[in-house]
């Protein structure tokens, strides 16, 4: 009824605004280009690199009652693309004059892919379990043969939260 919709509102607020927050105060930090672009990286390398890893080298499924397509080979696949990745992008922020340089050791760098990479899956796995307690086999229609929104963003979401938990670490002095 009504009072069910309201609910499920009001936790679509819940759920999507922390990440947003997370979003526009990365941008708008210091040397926020470079973290904003480390957390797409780590996103999409953990995104892209599980699903090419997962789709070539197949093996036992990750956890199949709510993502069937999912494998523990793409899962270790998608971790090792987003520390690289992550690695990267601090290799670039040292090399190019026109993006800020994170001031980050390689290390550092790599845990923070590690585990953006880990949250990237964690959201990932969450949206899938969402939609199967819904009910749903997409989160919308806007892009044909993607899935909804929230199908593109939903790693997304949680990646930028722990983005955002290691650039506020930094801003504290708290990494090495």
């Amino acid at each position: 009824g009504a009072v069910e919709r309201r609910a499920d509102a009001a936790y679509g607020v819940i759920y999507i605004a922390p990440a947003v927050i997370a979003m526009i105060w990365l941008r708008r930090m210091d040397a926020g280009l470079s973290w904003t672009l480390l957390m797409f990286t780590v996103t999409w390398f953990a995104d892209i690199f599980a699903f090419a890893t997962g789709s070539l080298l197949k093996g036992p499924k990750l956890w199949p009652r709510y993502s069937p397509n999912k494998t523990w080979s793409g899962f270790f696949g998608g971790l090792v693309a987003a520390s690289l990745g992550a690695v990267g992008i601090v290799a670039l922020s040292q090399a190019l004059p026109a993006l800020p340089d994170l001031h980050l050791a390689w290390p550092v760098a790599a845990a923070i892919g590690l585990l953006g990479g880990l949250a990237t899956m964690a959201g990932d796995l969450w949206e899938s379990m969402l939609k199967r307690r819904f009910g749903v086999k997409d989160s919308g229609d806007l892009i044909p043969g993607h899935g909804g929104v929230l199908d593109r963003v939903d790693g997304l979401m949680f990646a930028a939260i722990v983005v955002a938990g290691a650039r506020l670490l930094d801003q504290w002095g708290w990494l090495p």
